[in-house]
């Protein structure tokens, strides 16, 4: 990809975003020692391959594929935190939030990235 980011950039990407749109949701992660990105950054690396049903997986790899860019990657995850927001400040343990975050078979991605 042309302008294509490397994972260290699409994770400060992914970083600002969610700061932006759920700061409260930041500090509340961070607070209960659960980096946002902790959770995260697996599901960029693998491109949500594994987590996502196999046609949101490819959805998803369509627009990467339009944008010639991986930023929808960090803008999914991003998106998929705010959509879970309720869950994950009531959340009090990494363990948690891990186990809430770690099922994203019923996300569809079209809607997430509106």
């Amino acid at each position: 990809a042309g302008g294509a980011p490397s994972l260290p950039s699409l994770c400060r990407a992914f970083e600002a975003l969610l700061q932006e749109v759920e700061p409260e949701v930041c500090w509340h992660l961070q607070h209960i020692q659960c980096p946002p990105l902790r959770i995260a950054f697996p599901w960029m690396a693998r491109a949500f391959v594994g987590y996502l049903q196999l046609e949101q997986v490819l959805l998803l790899w369509d627009r990467v594929v339009g944008y010639d860019s991986l930023m929808p990657l960090a803008m999914l995850a991003a998106a998929i935190m705010a959509f879970r927001r309720e869950i994950l400040l009531a959340a009090e343990r990494y363990e948690e939030v891990k186990d809430v975050m770690d099922d994203l078979s019923q996300m569809k991605v079209a809607p997430l990235l509106q």
